[in-house]
């Protein structure tokens, strides 16, 4: 067991990181007039046109094909989201969320939720729409399931603007504060800043590891490791063609960005960085670290554990549940996780 885990100790001290590079973003479709938030379902995109009250879809597969109109008459509208073949709208200029139903023609909007001020990003957890109200400087929640949805307020925000979840988290831009921060869903815990100094930041998507951050202000969409404790935020696609980058949405391995002010859809490549990087960003992590309670593995090879102090006694072994690990009952130190090729150091605060 010693030879074992000084083996697993010598591994970990040459283990290095990698840094990501910077992709470039090309145009994809333009002449869309003040493009928002989008979301992708198979090959198709809903696009929200603030300007012009309506959503329309394009057919990723076809982008010279004209857009199609998918409703009218919504009042200015930004957040989309997708659930059982209904599209959720917030309304930004009516203070309202309605939904559309995609399974009919010529779908009419239907409000579900009236006296919201400001009403951005949406996002689904189940049957919860999750919302960023922007003027109430707060992000609530409805259940779309009851007849009558009532709003539940789940914590306050700054100007709320944009939601991301990933895993057990929700992560969300504050514009005006330019700032992204996040908190665990289902827990008291208050929210926490993972990035600032941001120039409006607007839109959030993650791929792999990474959550992409559009800094509106700057022209440029930044990116962090959100598996990260101190996650650093890093330049991560640039354009010569951005005026104001707002949207993102992510299909595969590629990248799409809607420009507020340029009218355009561009995208980009992530399948583009080196072998190592591509390496690095679809390796095992955990994150936090430091961490309390609970700590998360990320693409784990194996359902396999186990958990060494730092004199190399095995301390805790075990499956991987929900890609979690309780280690609320170790004490505080340092420890060596192994899990198939992982193998990594933790702290336990």
């Amino acid at each position: 067991m010693q030879k074992q885990f000084y083996f697993l100790l010598l591994i970990l001290l040459l283990t290095g990181n990698t840094i990501y590079a910077q992709v470039s973003a090309s145009p994809f479709i333009t002449n869309l007039n003040t493009p928002n938030p989008m979301i992708i379902e198979d090959n198709e995109m809903y696009i929200g046109i603030y300007a012009l009250d309506k959503v329309v879809k394009i057919n990723l597969d076809n982008p010279g094909a004209a857009p199609v109109d998918v409703v009218t008459g919504v009042n200015r509208p930004y957040g989309l989201a997708l659930k059982d073949k209904y599209l959720y709208i917030s309304e930004f200029g009516g203070n309202k969320i309605s939904r559309i139903n995609l399974s009919i023609s010529n779908p009419a909007p239907e409000v579900i939720l009236t006296n919201v001020n400001s009403p951005l990003g949406l996002e689904f957890v189940g049957n919860d729409l999750y919302m960023a109200l922007e003027g109430d400087n707060k992000i609530a929640k409805i259940d779309v399931s009851q007849p009558i949805p009532q709003l539940v307020d789940i914590t306050s925000a700054a100007s709320p603007f944009e939601l991301e979840i990933i895993g057990d988290e929700i992560f969300y831009t504050e514009r005006f504060e330019g700032r992204v921060s996040k908190f665990k869903l289902n827990s008291s815990t208050s929210p926490i800043t993972i990035a600032q100094g941001l120039s409006y930041p607007s839109g959030l998507t993650s791929h792999g590891n990474q959550l992409y951050i559009s800094e509106a202000g700057a022209s440029k969409i930044s990116q962090l490791n959100f598996t990260l404790a101190n996650p650093i935020v890093s330049d991560g696609i640039v354009s010569s063609e951005f005026s104001y980058p707002s949207g993102l949405a992510v299909k595969n391995n590629t990248i799409f960005i809607t420009d507020f002010f340029g009218g355009s859809l561009l995208k980009a490549d992530l399948g583009a960085l080196s072998v190592s990087e591509q390496q690095y960003k679809n390796k095992t992590q955990i994150y936090p670290n430091p961490a309390k309670d609970f700590i998360t593995v990320t693409n784990p090879p194996s359902k396999e554990y186990k958990i060494y102090d730092m004199v190399g006694k095995l301390i805790l072994s075990g499956k991987l549940e929900r890609n979690n690990i309780d280690i609320s009952q170790l004490i505080k130190g340092a420890y060596i996780i192994q899990s198939g090729d992982l193998i990594k150091k933790f702290i336990k605060e």
